[in-house]
């Protein structure tokens, strides 16, 4: 659920929501809008969401996945047309956010920004700040910021899953060049998960070739794993590459992601070595693969053998280890929330602890790597917990997360907001 009663503006680029307004002792209400049976269609069937079938005719808040942009964006668009008292937010398109300032008291009191197109810059106060600039330029903001980092803990932290992947070549049509990317899942709970996975020849070619264990046959580069039970692993290349390429729909892909540690050593600082843009020092990410720590290492060898005796059980006729190089698609805890101020920037309800009014509400304020699974749902929910945080701490408003009817962003009276304001 969205709540938009004290929300009035957010930057997007490196996108920062400030919480302004008028304070309001009311709990936030969110209902629904009475519509007319001449408000265009919206059941999702007819256009093709549940089953995907016309995806392109869809409305965007229908379209396959909950991504923010598709969910919480299109119902914070259109609040006033859907929920009683809403106030839909201002979204600042090409505009960079570069500072946060705070007060004599340390306290976060204004945002700085520069539209891209103009290189125009404005500052605005806010009574709460919310950075979600993401795992990599949130740190950096924080830290071009010049706020305090005591520990030593801003940027450090970073998880990304260990990615790898496991391919075999199958005695069937596996379509795997052919409608969704992603078909499944198969949690290990503390160890990880496996995503079966459909690309497009030029990814799926690319992917074959991005390895950390050199080139089977030749050298192994140090390969930090074993086969386990592959036929191959490494870099596909030559005769390999064009089997697996020729057969490309008979390949059936499977994504390793590992529950990594937490791990100081992997992380992003600001870069000495590159030269400042226009919005300052940009970030460097280092992560030190070849040294994890045992547990991740052991997961992620646990995985990858269960891909493999997954594919030979299905008939596989050959399998492929790849054994990825760092590959950030899933990456967490640059910011992380934690019980200690030791180990942690944030405190228990993701506000920061040596900047009062400050927020992080992106993957990087999770405390580690949530155990495998793509980070989405889970830090919206977070999200919205910490909203609701804001809203009773800097607003004098009331809970509501459990107490009123959720409003779903696929839900009809969103679909007719979303389409009369033109986003369809």
């Amino acid at each position: 659920m969205v709540s938009t009663s004290c929300c009035s503006k957010a930057v997007l680029g490196s996108p920062i929501s400030s919480m302004t307004g008028r304070t309001s002792k009311a709990t936030p209400t969110i209902r629904r809008v009475d519509t007319s049976a001449s408000d265009p269609p919206t059941d999702p069937s007819r256009h093709g969401c549940a089953s995907s079938r016309r995806p392109l005719g869809a409305p965007i808040n229908l379209k396959a996945k909950r991504s923010t942009s598709v969910s919480y964006i299109p119902m914070a668009l259109t609040a006033d047309r859907w929920a009683r008292r809403g106030k839909p937010i201002t979204l600042i398109a090409d505009a960079f956010a570069v500072r946060v300032d705070t007060d004599g008291h340390g306290a976060a009191r204004s945002v700085t920004w520069r539209l891209g197109r103009t290189g125009e810059v404005h500052t605005e106060d806010a009574r709460a700040i919310v950075l979600a600039c993401g795992t990599v330029e949130t740190p950096r903001l924080w830290l071009n910021s010049g706020l305090p980092n005591p520990n030593g803990w801003v940027g450090r932290g970073l998880t990304d899953h260990f990615v790898d992947a496991v391919t075999g070549m199958m005695p069937f049509d596996t379509g795997s060049s052919r409608g969704p990317g992603c078909g499944a899942r198969i949690d290990f709970p503390g160890v990880g998960m496996l995503e079966p996975v459909g690309e497009t020849p030029g990814l799926r070619a690319a992917l074959s070739a991005f390895s950390d264990a050199g080139i089977p046959g030749f050298y192994d580069n140090g390969l930090p794993g074993g086969a386990h039970g592959a036929d191959l692993v490494g870099r596909l290349l030559g005769k390999d590459l064009k089997e697996a390429m020729a057969n490309v729909d008979r390949l059936l892909n499977i994504d390793v992601f590992t529950d990594d540690d937490v791990e100081m050593q992997n992380g992003v600082s600001l870069s000495s070595s590159f030269p400042p843009d226009e919005h300052g020092p940009v970030p460097r990410i280092e992560i030190h693969h070849r040294n994890r720590s045992a547990r991740t290492i052991g997961n992620r060898e646990f995985l990858v053998g269960q891909a493999v005796s997954l594919l030979r059980k299905l008939g596989a006729k050959k399998v492929y280890r790849i054994n990825k190089p760092p590959f950030i698609i899933h990456s967490h805890s640059t910011m992380r929330m934690g019980l200690s101020a030791d180990d942690s920037v944030l405190d228990g309800s993701a506000e920061a602890r040596w900047v009062k009014r400050l927020f992080v509400a992106d993957n990087s304020a999770l405390a580690n790597g949530i155990g495998g699974p793509n980070p989405t749902l889970t830090t919206q929910a977070l999200a919205t917990r910490t909203a609701e945080i804001i809203y009773i701490r800097y607003f004098g408003g009331h809970p509501w997360v459990d107490r009123e009817e959720p409003v779903s962003s696929v839900d009809p009276v969103v679909t007719r907001a979303v389409v009369r304001a033109g986003l369809a």
